[in-house]
């Protein structure tokens, strides 16, 4: 089982990743190297992003989840969904060129097919995020609600089916989980079993009222 958890900056990603190792303990995860990389090429990122940046960052994330097979299971923070969402973003702004971003749009797309579930953190009113300034994450709100409108546009995407984001064939489940921390795992917990697989389609999602058969 590979699972990934998207979202934009500030949403409690980290957090919920915390968590969830806690509760299914079987996964590993996959800290992502990209951010070394770029401190070392003394490149920018996120709203300061350009071609090379997000190439990095992408041929980064490409090959961390490559090294693991559905057998093992790995969670990673962002994947390549995110990479799109950022690309998108500064694409709009007149930062990368549409040629990249086309080039990156395939790339992507094929790798999705290496995911199984992608747990998708929205920004909600329900339960804010406090935002938390540690000098390194990207705390601008009207840029972090604009990735994250871009994130529900691929959502929607996603849900149409017509495969400008996520591939028509062997594309990963995509799973909007929100509230609180506690209710996020609560959420989480209708979709994976206790041993961290996905419940089949035969089975009921209430974990709590149908026991899994894995």
């Amino acid at each position: 089982m590979k699972i990934a958890v998207i979202g934009t900056a500030n949403i409690g990603k980290s957090t919920y990743i915390q968590d969830f190792l806690k509760k299914w303990p079987m996964y590993k995860l996959v800290d992502s190297e990209y951010r070394k990389l770029l401190k070392e090429k003394n490149l920018p990122h996120s709203k300061d992003g350009n071609e090379e940046s997000q190439r990095i960052i992408l041929n980064c994330l490409v090959d961390e989840v490559v090294k693991y097979s559905k057998d093992e299971f790995a969670i990673f923070d962002r994947c390549v969904v995110d990479v799109l969402a950022y690309s998108t973003w500064l694409h709009l702004n007149g930062k990368i060129s549409e040629k990249f971003l086309d080039e990156q749009r395939i790339l992507i797309r094929e790798t999705l097919k290496l995911y199984d579930v992608l747990f998708f953190i929205p920004l909600t009113k329900v339960a804010p995020v406090e935002i938390e300034d540690n000098g390194i994450r990207e705390t601008d709100p009207v840029y972090r609600e604009e990735i994250d409108t871009i994130f529900k546009a691929f959502q929607e995407s996603y849900h149409r089916g017509d495969g400008r984001v996520f591939p028509k064939d062997d594309c990963p489940a995509i799973i909007e989980i929100f509230g609180n921390p506690e209710q996020r795992l609560k959420m989480t917990e209708l979709y994976l079993t206790q041993e961290g697989k996905c419940y089949g389609e035969e089975e009921s999602l209430i974990s709590d009222i149908i026991p899994a058969k894995f």
